[in-house]
């Protein structure tokens, strides 16, 4: 028996995120799945994801017959929120950048580990970048998480960026959509202690 497509509606019951903002985001529904466009950070659409699964690792792709560029998957509106707070939160996937962008934090989404080269200096505004470390996965970071970040690492140097880069870790909670699940009224003061043990700890730096 073949399992019904996911609906924004259940993608925001199980995220427990509100559907309109998942809406407001850009996500619709389709007979496939639920449909989103990842952005450039000028708003131009890139190409269009399809999900399919509730997480992303094994149930996010892009739309088959979309020739659009990839692209980091971000808004205007979150850019402009990155330059005005001062830093901005490199992720993996999309599910976090809702919580964030839902909680008025600034985050870019790289579109799944092997893509972090498609991240320029227009999505990092302000002089703090936060490279999200996640539980590790096989199925996400196929090459281990600690290389993944790595590259980010390595790749937001390589583009001449000035400011400070560090490693952002949610102590129990693997990502901030985690984070949000668990509690999120607790959300923004937990995010600002991590934020705060990231800027005490080394600088993230690349081999």
């Amino acid at each position: 028996m073949t399992s019904a497509p996911v609906t924004v509606e259940r993608l925001a019951e199980l995220k427990r995120l509100p559907a309109d903002a998942l809406r407001r985001f850009g996500l619709s529904d389709s007979a496939e799945g639920v449909r989103f466009a990842y952005r450039a950070a000028d708003g131009t659409a890139g190409r269009t994801r399809l999900r399919t699964g509730i997480r992303g690792a094994g149930g996010s792709s892009w739309l088959p017959g979309d020739d659009a560029p990839i692209v980091a998957y971000s808004t205007p509106e979150a850019l402009r929120r990155a330059a005005e707070v001062g830093y901005q939160i490199v992720v993996e996937g999309e599910s976090d950048c809702w919580t964030a962008w839902q909680h008025g934090v600034p985050a870019v989404g790289i579109p799944g580990s092997a893509h972090w080269d498609v991240l320029t200096l227009d999505h990092l505004p302000g002089p703090e970048v936060f490279v999200q470390v996640e539980e590790d996965s096989a199925q996400t970071f196929p090459g281990g998480v600690a290389d993944y970040v790595d590259a980010v690492v390595r790749h937001i140097r390589s583009l001449g960026y000035p400011g400070r880069v560090h490693q952002l870790r949610l102590g129990a909670h693997s990502d901030l959509s985690e984070l949000h699940c668990a509690d999120a009224d607790a959300f923004g003061a937990e995010l600002d202690k991590a934020l705060a043990v990231s800027r005490t700890a080394e600088e993230g730096t690349a081999g």
